[in-house]
């Protein structure tokens, strides 16, 4: 299971939007997901997406995407399905971000969970495509 990145463009795209349009993290992933194809209009106003975006928490936001993505795609859906893969996004997001810190010594015991899920967002987004690709 590598953990590495294939979505540049789709990486750039939540970075402008967290960094230029000044949104969360969590509302960059949902926004990019509907942007994207994963997810419809409509799946932005479920109760745990919602939640998820009140709470700025981008693996939520994220889960939420995943699992509107296997309900909507699938005639028969399939709740370990969605378990696995989501699994799978945060062991390589875990993987990630120890290379990552491994790389830069940036190591907080007190981090700003709104400024690291901003920071994470692009990346949380990547894993969540190759996810869905993988999936499709």
């Amino acid at each position: 299971m590598r953990s590495a990145l294939q979505f540049p463009n789709a990486r750039l795209y939540i970075h402008n939007l967290v960094a230029f349009e000044h949104i969360t993290g969590a509302e960059a992933i949902a926004r990019g997901a509907r942007e994207f194809g994963v997810i419809s209009e409509e799946s932005l106003s479920s109760p745990e997406l919602v939640s998820a975006l009140k709470d700025c928490d981008c693996c939520a936001a994220a889960r939420c995407v995943l699992l509107d993505y296997f309900k909507s795609c699938s005639s028969s859906y399939d709740a370990q399905s969605v378990e696995n893969s989501w699994n799978t996004v945060l062991k390589r997001l875990y993987k990630y971000r120890v290379k990552d810190i491994q790389a830069t010594n940036d190591w907080n015991e007190n981090p700003d969970c709104r400024q690291m899920c901003s920071n994470l967002a692009p990346v949380i987004f990547d894993l969540l495509l190759q996810e869905v690709r993988r999936n499709s």
